[in-house]
């Protein structure tokens, strides 16, 4: 009897595990913080919807530094539109973070983002698992723009990516749709133009948008960090309710949203510069890295020895980070040598927006 009980003893112990960790349903909180050993964590991934892409352009899209810094999260770094991974972060934040003892990956997500953005969050989630694995801790994540809207269709529909993610920071990201599309998406329902499938889903009222917000805006234990500024020219409206923020008025001990100028008044950040270089934007984020929760500007203040030393005496100019001039040259280099195999993206013109695929249908 005692060899009986054994086995269905572990058994149950297992999968108490897996409903403290991945919880009962789509939308439910990780209860425990500490990352799954590699077991539960390939369980989790087994329970997970199957992934679209092959297994070669998976493993193709994900580029990783050496993992020699366990004692400090993985940072993985996921591009916008129009862009590629190496384009936005080989000569910015991956030396950036190199140099502060942080080992790195970032993901390319095909066509430069023209495409189904639930296609490219299948991306993020292979980048996402595939991080984890290799630094053996819980990670972080840093997104711009689209790159925002992917990694949170990630966390919400492939709770796997919960368990494996400590901190996401969300830079100007269309977390409620952004005003700046709709014309164009009701243009292209009047059979006027095609438009690519992704400008679609910016939409405010679309189906993408609808499902990455049903039932949790921010789902799992992940410190969410939403970063945005006044003079956003793409993602639109900042006041009174910023599209890019998350639970918004909610006090979410788990959730900060920081307009910049609140920080810094009048600092001049648009939506380049705040996923490429802006200085406040990545003391910010290394705040978060840093801590537990998410990043806090009463924190950051309080290091800079208050207002001046974070913002300097004039706040509103730009204030860019910038890597010594090797690693500068080095990344431009890497882009130009790269940037032939990276070929003509296909523009995916659509007049309707994709259909939501079966596991994110209401």
């Amino acid at each position: 009897m005692r060899t009986m009980l054994a086995p269905m003893r572990h058994a149950l112990l297992g999968s108490l595990m897996l409903l403290s960790l991945a919880g009962c349903g789509g939308g439910d909180e990780v209860l425990d913080a500490a990352a799954p050993d590699a077991d539960t964590f390939q369980r989790l991934v087994d329970a997970d919807p199957p992934l679209s892409p092959s297994p070669d352009a998976l493993a193709a899209s994900l580029t990783c530094t050496p993992f020699t810094h366990p004692d400090k999260p993985a940072v993985l770094l996921v591009h916008g539109t129009f862009t590629s991974g190496f384009e936005q972060y080989e000569w910015t934040y991956l030396p950036l973070l190199q140099n502060r003892g942080y080992d790195v990956c970032y993901v390319t997500y095909p066509d430069r983002g023209f495409g189904d953005s639930q296609i490219s969050g299948e991306y993020v989630v292979h980048a996402i698992r595939e991080t984890f694995r290799r630094s053996g801790r819980r990670i972080a994540v840093v997104g711009h723009s689209q790159g925002v809207t992917v990694v949170r269709w990630a966390l919400r529909w492939f709770p796997s990516t919960r368990v494996a993610v400590d901190d996401f920071i969300a830079q100007a990201g269309p977390n409620q749709g952004t005003a700046n599309t709709s014309v164009f998406s009701t243009i292209a329902s009047l059979g006027l133009i095609g438009i690519p499938e992704s400008f679609h889903q910016f939409n405010p009222d679309s189906r993408f948008i609808e499902a990455s917000n049903r039932g949790d805006q921010t789902p799992g234990d992940v410190s969410y960090t939403a970063l945005y500024t006044l003079f956003d020219e793409l993602v639109q409206p900042v006041q009174p309710v910023p599209t890019a923020a998350l639970d918004f008025g909610l006090d979410n001990p788990r959730v900060s949203n920081i307009l910049l100028q609140d920080v810094c008044p009048g600092r001049i950040v648009d939506h380049v510069t705040i996923g490429l270089n802006d200085a406040l934007t990545f003391t910010l984020a290394l705040d978060a890295f840093d801590h537990p929760g998410p990043a806090s500007v009463e924190r950051v203040l309080a290091a800079a020895g208050g207002q001046t030393g974070l913002c300097g005496p004039l706040s509103l100019l730009p204030d860019l980070v910038i890597p010594p001039l090797p690693q500068l040259l080095r990344g431009i280099v890497t882009i130009v040598l790269k940037e032939p195999s990276n070929g003509l993206p296909t523009l995916h013109l659509s007049r309707t927006e994709p259909e939501l695929q079966p596991y994110a249908q209401p």
